[in-house]
């Protein structure tokens, strides 16, 4: 009698896990696949300019951001003037949350400043699927020599892979 009573119990016991098992299944066949187009990764490298027109630029601080989601800042090189060569101060915090704060200053006399439309710095940007990632930039502040707030304007422009 003890074998038949064990191998009573057991038959709802192997029922239960042959219904979850069928569930589970179904379960996985149900989920949504990402097409491999949309999980493509790519990275982008964005220039940034800031016009400061006849001034000399001296210090500038901007904000870059990614309008969705789909774009993260990766790393930050300097600009094309020796005078902002090296790459701007950044705040990694901000650059956590699809946007980046850069700043850059130099002390030199106006004869070694950039005048006019001047790269500042190159953003490298890894994006995941097809579709553009649509960016902005907004200046925060800018400055020419010995301190001097000035109206500058700022761009971008995505480089084109060569």
């Amino acid at each position: 009698m003890k074998g038949t009573t064990a191998r009573a119990l057991n038959v709802p016991f192997w029922i239960t896990v042959v219904l979850l098992s069928f569930t589970l299944f179904a379960g996985l066949n149900s989920v949504p696949v990402l097409a491999a187009a949309d999980t493509a990764i790519r990275f982008r490298a964005v220039d940034v300019y800031v016009d400061s027109k006849e001034k000399p630029l001296a210090a500038y601080q901007l904000e870059l951001s990614a309008k969705e989601g789909r774009a993260k800042i990766v790393g930050i090189e300097g600009g094309e003037h020796p005078a902002f060569k090296e790459p701007p101060f950044y705040d990694p915090k901000a650059m956590q949350q699809d946007r980046v704060i850069i700043a850059a200053f130099n002390t030199s006399p106006a004869g070694k400043l950039p005048k006019g439309k001047t790269r500042v710095a190159t953003v490298h940007v890894q994006s995941i699927g097809d579709g553009q990632p649509e960016f902005a930039v907004k200046v925060e502040t800018a400055g020419t020599v010995n301190g001097k707030k000035i109206k500058v304007g700022a761009s971008f422009e995505e480089r084109k892979a060569q």
